[in-house]
């Protein structure tokens, strides 16, 4: 019996022990063991399974969101029993979940057990961070951030204001001048745009000035003239352009400061308070060529500087007050321009056809076909006919050639023209009740150059010379004299720049030119010369250009003009002095 007691009893003892020992090693085993779980467990990152996200929100614990896993990441198993130890922080750019509750043997003693919870705000700390990776709660889909913004493109520009790249010219003349103003600039294609649409463009100047013109005839009153008149030009140019090919139209609407009622007292053209300029169409391959057809002017050989402008009172220098038998009219210049000018008239226009061979090198060939509206009153009794004759009003046909060419290497220009016109009744005239062919008939022939030198930015000249030679016929055929004669003109013109660029003065230029013209009749009384008119124009300018748009010019001029009919012992004079001031937008 004692030795079963015995035995019981220690048996017992032996079964405290172990139980004893039991409770002493379990934490240091368990966590030896999860000591040992964590490097598999960081080799492993298993993602957690739906169930322990459910067993997460359902024990109110709050989790925070680490970045997708990679294909090298996956997600970390918290530890579970390891209270005697403070794991590791997380990398910066992952971070742990909040491990599950501590077993019932020490609650209190989880929190201080678990991981240092990340604020509220470590998610987007965590996405600047990596912003490549978006968070799995709130996926930004990729094409917000993958894709571009797509702008859309700015609307066709089918209306445009013409800018200074229409109007070409490699050194046209010093800026401002009056070779840059030149009107044709100097046989280049303008407007010069490269895309379809439509441009507008143009000007507007008013002049007012002052002409005192005296005589030697005392059959001519002496005048003094006040003067302001004006003209403002809208330019349209519509085009269609496929790389070189283009096809362009222009229309040129004027309007004319003169309001009078009477056409032929606003200007010396006769045109009325609305008129137009030109009208054209246009085809062709940018510096290639080009066909022009319609009412436009013809490329400029003659050039005459700051003044002599078209319907200025300088231009028509010392004119006569009083015409008629024995009244000689001062003489105009002649550049080559029976057909520079617009034809003007019902049914009359040129085409013209350019060529570019060279950059340097420009010809035009012009043509001029049509019939005008003006009316035969040239039709004198005819002898053959034998009694009176009687007008029939009508018009005339009109035919021409231009040819011209310009060489131009920017510094040094040389220009060179001819021209013939043929004007010939267009209708039959009524002659002792019957009706005959009437052979009024004018022919104009002329030539004419030119060379302008630009040595930029500071001073610029040239010099002119032309012969014309007009013949006449009456309605029977034969010569009229006294509408028959011989016109020489030569010119020369200077522009220079007062100031350097940046000085304050490199808009202002001074200006000056002279043009001598002398014109032969075939018209002479028997024993005498023949009629001889001569005209002398010298002028003075200085302009100013403001804000690269407004061109403010003062003109001053002097001309004298030599009339000497036949049969006249001396010549008779008229001399002019006039002043003028232009003030001129372009735009």
């Amino acid at each position: 019996m004692t030795s079963t007691r015995t035995r019981s009893v220690l048996l017992s003892a032996v079964l405290c022990l172990a139980s004893t020992i039991a409770v002493i090693l379990s934490p240091a085993a368990e966590a030896a063991k999860n000591e040992k779980a964590k490097p598999a467990a960081a080799k492993k990152k298993a993602a957690p399974s739906p169930s322990d996200i459910r067993k997460t929100k359902k024990a109110g614990k709050a989790v925070v969101a680490s970045p997708p896993p990679a294909a090298s990441q996956a997600w970390e198993a918290p530890p579970k029993d390891d209270i005697t130890k403070t794991p590791l922080p997380p990398p910066p750019v992952e971070t742990k979940p909040v491990p599950a509750a501590a077993p019932s043997a020490a609650p209190a003693a989880a929190p201080a057990a678990a991981p240092p919870a990340a604020p509220a705000a470590a998610p987007p700390a965590e996405s600047a961070a990596a912003p490549s990776e978006p968070q799995p709660s709130a996926p930004t889909p990729p094409e917000e951030e993958t894709m571009p913004v797509l702008v859309p493109p700015p609307p066709p520009q089918y209306v445009e204001h013409l800018g200074p790249s229409a109007y070409p010219g490699r050194l046209r003349g010093l800026y401002g001048g009056s070779l840059w103003l030149e009107p044709s600039f100097h046989g280049l294609q303008w407007p010069y745009m490269t895309r379809t649409g439509v441009g507008v463009s143009g000007s507007v100047w008013v002049d007012s000035g002052y002409e005192k013109i005296t005589s030697e005839n005392p059959g001519e009153p002496k005048i003094a003239n006040l003067l302001q008149h004006g003209r403002a030009v809208l330019r349209v140019t519509p085009i269609y352009v496929s790389g070189r090919f283009f096809i362009q139209g222009q229309v040129e609407l004027v309007g004319n400061g003169c309001q009078s009622a009477d056409r032929s007292m606003c200007d010396q053209s006769e045109k009325g308070t609305v008129d137009v300029d030109d009208l054209w169409l246009r085809i062709g391959q940018w510096n290639v060529w080009d066909l022009k057809v319609g009412r436009f002017e013809g490329w400029e050989i003659y050039h005459t500087g700051m003044g002599l402008d078209i319907n200025t009172l300088e231009r028509r220098g010392a004119w006569q007050t009083v015409t008629g038998p024995g009244f000689l009219p001062a003489p105009q210049y002649y550049g080559v321009n029976y057909m520079h000018d617009r034809p003007r008239g019902m049914g009359l226009g040129y085409a013209a056809l350019h060529f570019y061979p060279l950059s340097v090198l420009r010809f035009e060939l012009l043509g001029e076909l049509g019939t005008d509206d003006a009316a035969d009153s040239s039709a004198a009794t005819a002898a053959a006919a034998g009694g009176t004759t009687t007008t029939a009003a009508g018009g005339n046909n009109v035919w021409g050639a231009r040819p011209s060419a310009i060489f131009d290497l920017g510094w040094l220009k040389l220009k060179a023209g001819a021209e013939y016109q043929s004007v010939t009744a267009s209708m039959q005239m009524l002659s002792n009740g019957a009706f005959v062919d009437d052979k009024t008939e004018t022919t104009k022939l002329g030539v004419g150059a030119a060379f302008q030198l630009v040595f930029d930015p500071y001073v610029e000249f040239g010099g002119n010379i032309g012969w014309g030679d007009v013949k006449q016929k009456d309605a029977s055929g034969d010569s009229d004299s006294t509408g028959s004669y011989t016109t020489t003109s030569v010119g020369g013109f200077a522009n220079v720049r007062l100031g350097r660029r940046g000085s304050g003065f490199e808009d202002l230029l001074l200006g000056g030119g002279a043009n001598w013209t002398t014109q032969y009749y075939s018209h002479k009384v028997a024993n005498s010369d023949a009629d001889y008119t001569a005209h002398l124009q010298i002028f003075g300018a200085v302009q100013y250009l403001i804000a690269k748009q407004l061109f403010v010019k003062a003109v001053i001029a002097y001309a004298r003009a030599d009339i000497w009919p036949s049969g006249q012992p001396d010549s008779l004079a008229n001399a002019m002095w006039s002043g003028r001031i232009r003030l001129m937008y372009l735009y």
